[in-house]
């Protein structure tokens, strides 16, 4: 019964340091992002260029996301608090508007993004 617990429990560890690593990409992504669109202020040209970079990486970043969800890679718990952030960011003017523009110019992209977000980010990709 105690190797039972050590094995699980060392699951969980792993489970933790491999989300821990991808909330760093999280961080790595995001503090390239202009200031001002985190807040949903007006950009100029010069920001509107690297958050339109940085955006589109997100939206990749989100992506792995769901599809680590999707393959039980994660927790519920942590993917619901990763679904509550894409939530608070897409709402943001900016990457309201640089989504649209990808999903438009690119049609077949970040499929599973979209479903997430169709679904207005109340979805469990480990049930698709």
């Amino acid at each position: 019964m105690v190797a039972l617990y050590q094995v699980w429990k060392n699951t969980e560890q792993s489970k933790t340091t491999f989300e821990d690593s991808l909330s760093k990409e999280y961080r790595d992504i995001s503090k390239n992002i202009p200031y001002n669109a985190l807040i949903g202020k007006k950009l100029n040209d010069d920001e509107k260029s690297q958050a339109y970079n940085e955006i589109f990486n997100y939206m990749d970043f989100c992506n792995e996301q769901i599809f680590l969800r999707q393959s039980g890679r994660v927790r519920k718990n942590t993917w619901n608090n990763w679904q509550e952030g894409m939530h608070t960011n897409f709402s943001l003017p900016i990457f309201a508007s640089v989504s649209a523009e990808v999903f438009k110019e690119l049609p077949g992209t970040f499929q599973e993004l979209r479903k997430v977000i169709e679904q207005k980010f109340n979805a469990d990709p480990n049930k698709w």
